[in-house]
């Protein structure tokens, strides 16, 4: 059976069940722990390219380390012309040995051509970094995607009945695309703590004292000012939520477009938007302010912590031009560093709860995936048998669905299930199709229980048309054949013929390559059930299950696909579930569903005679004159 018919097993469920959407993630406040498994998870994706990544960072630190410290010869040649001495001392011996290695003199010109050139390295590297990084962070993006979505095709039918669909959608497009933010936020933090320490590392050659005494306040400085703004993670999760809304809004607004103009919901639902978008800019802006703000705070107390590191280094330290111009250079280069290090740890806060979220959704539907056995379904499956089975879609519901069910189908026969709005007819398919598992009672298939069936298997052998079909995005050719997509244009035509699509096909601009819209919007409700029995007609099921699929068909429409079927070569198990006499009085044997309960069964005629719950539901539809 393809996605679509899961996609039409749950709508059935769907109007029979009572349970109300609920949200799908946990909103609960995380733990320090699962807020550090979130960030671990990032750093783990693809670690060898990570790996690479924080090697090449640490040789641009190393680079620029270099870079900085060739500042002192060459200010010190600038000052006493000429060359390095070999008498140097302190770090500029190193220049000297370098410099006698590779047979050149270490004047004021070679020394800067030296400089150009480990400058061009470091920029060179940085750049593979950024090309590098930015691969990743797109192959995470679309790693949480796809993981976020396979679990989603993979999750049980029962439990996604009650998800919420708009928080579904926004986490997988938008709420992992933010999250996507922290690898790059990450690799940022462990880069500008390299670079940090290359800095703190040269001024302490420098001058220890007043290093270590930078740094402690520098420290202090970012701590105090986190706890003067709002926790990023908060104002990061009340972005997700805004996000979230916006997104049910907008999708209230294109599938409900009929019910939004008819019942003039434009003005209630436009202020609604309003509302969650104002919120959501005022929840950005709120973000961006204490970034800015917390960068701006930190630049300002570190310009402080500079100019008395100025006063104080020539005030009361002997060192020379060079040595305190270097290590000034290295505090002007580690301040903003500090800086730019608290406003990306800001970031990663209040990117968290985006990840968190998409994390909680993955492992939401990871507890809830639909279960299979492993034992292949028969083929053909000849024979499906119903024994007492009882079914409750949720455990927290006041009543059951189905109670006590028991029927079974032969290849060959039609049965019909007839029954009232609400009965528990849906209920009953959709447990045949294995949509569902019986909480008591079995069902077998050629005598094997089903829930020991691989399920995949089994919906190839079980082909269900609903009520009201989905259409996916994509031309009528793809729509039939989804089930078969190596089908001929023959055997496409011949499902087509069948199911009454031929009659309109040959108004559609393009035939089979008109592209039909979202879910078939440009379709009436006919058509589109036509074309689910075609693409049914298409599957090499065995089991054929109508579910009010001709409802929106006029009677000689619907007539003429049923005698289709009937003249079919395929010797399908069919059932039908219908309101109307036309559609169910010619079934082999019709099981009359009350309250989730089988009543009575028999044929039609056997069903009127008795004059019971069937001939009451039915003999309103039959003309006075009409005899059975």
């Amino acid at each position: 059976m393809s996605e679509v018919t899961q996609s039409a097993g749950r709508e059935t469920a769907d109007a029979e069940a009572d349970g109300d959407v609920v949200p799908t993630i946990d909103s609960s406040e995380p733990t320090f722990r699962e807020k550090l498994e979130a960030l671990w998870t990032v750093v783990r994706f693809r670690p060898w390219t990570i790996g690479l990544i924080l090697a090449l960072k640490a040789v641009a630190a190393l680079f620029e380390g270099v870079g900085l410290t060739f500042l002192l010869p060459i200010i010190e040649v600038a000052q006493d012309g000429g060359t390095l001495q070999e008498d140097a001392t302190g770090p500029v011996t190193y220049f000297v040995e370098a410099y006698e290695l590779i047979g050149v003199t270490a004047t004021f010109e070679t020394l800067l051509v030296g400089l150009a050139a480990i400058m061009t390295l470091r920029y060179g590297v940085s750049f593979l970094i950024g090309w590098i990084q930015a691969a990743v962070t797109q192959a995470y993006m679309a790693s949480l995607r796809r993981d976020a979505y396979e679990s989603l095709l993979a999750a049980e039918v029962g439990y996604l009945d009650h998800a919420d669909g708009d928080e579904i959608t926004n986490t997988i497009i938008t709420e992992a695309r933010t999250s996507a933010r922290l690898i790059g936020d990450i690799l940022s933090v462990i880069e500008k703590g390299l670079f940090a320490a290359v800095y703190a590392t040269v001024a302490l050659v420098l001058s220890p004292t007043l290093t270590l005494l930078s740094i402690f306040v520098l420290g202090t400085v970012v701590v105090l000012s986190r706890y003067a703004l709002a926790p990023g993670y908060e104002i990061g999760d009340r972005v997700a939520a805004a996000n979230e809304r916006i997104q049910s809004l907008v999708n209230a607004g294109t599938r409900g477009l009929y019910e939004v103009k008819l019942f003039t919901m434009q003005p209630t639902l436009a202020t609604e938007y309003d509302r969650a978008h104002n919120r959501l800019v005022d929840t950005f802006v709120t973000l961006e302010r204490n970034q800015v703000a917390l960068s701006a705070l930190t630049k300002l107390l570190n310009a402080f912590v500079i100019f008395a590191l100025v006063y104080l280094a020539i005030a009361y330290l002997t060192l020379s031009f060079a040595a305190l111009g270097v290590f000034l250079f290295a505090m002007f280069r580690l301040s903003p560093l500090i800086s730019g290090l608290n406003n990306t740890l800001y970031s990663i806060d209040g990117a968290l709860p985006h990840l968190v979220r998409t994390q909680r959704l993955i492992a939401a539907f990871d507890r809830h995936t639909e279960s299979s056995g492993t034992v292949p379904a028969p083929n053909p499956t000849t024979t499906l048998k119903m024994d007492d089975v009882t079914f409750q879609y949720d455990q927290d519901d006041a009543g059951t669905a189905i109670t006590d069910v028991s029927l079974h189908l032969e290849r060959g026969e039609t049965i019909a299930l007839a029954g009232p709005s609400g009965a528990g007819k849906s209920t009953v398919v959709s447990l045949l199709a294995g949509l569902y598992e019986p909480d008591e009672g079995t069902i077998r298939a050629n005598g094997t229980d089903l829930s020991t069936l691989d399920r995949h298997s089994w919906y190839e052998r079980v082909t269900v048309v609903p009520q009201q079909p989905f259409l996916f995005t994509g031309t009528l050719r793809y729509n039939v054949a989804i089930a078969d997509p190596a089908a001929s244009d023959d055997a496409i035509k011949h499902a087509c013929e069948l199911s009454q699509v031929s009659a309109f096909l040959e108004t559609l601009p393009n035939g089979l390559d008109t592209e039909l819209g979202d879910d078939g919007v440009r379709l009436s409700g006919g058509q589109r059930q036509r074309i689910a029995i075609a693409r049914a007609l298409l599957t090499d099921a065995d089991i054929l299950i109508l579910d009010e699929a001709t409802s929106e068909l006029d009677s000689p429409t619907e007539t003429a696909i049923l005698d289709a079927l009937e003249a079919t070569d395929r010797a399908y198990a069919t059932i039908v579930i219908g309101h109307w006499l036309s559609t169910v009085r010619d079934a082999d044997r019709i099981y009359t569903v009350v309250d989730g309960e089988i009543v009575e069964s028999g044929t039609h005629r056997e069903l009127i005679a008795r004059e019971t719950h069937y001939a009451t539901l039915y003999e309103p539809q039959v003309e006075p004159t009409h005899s059975p």
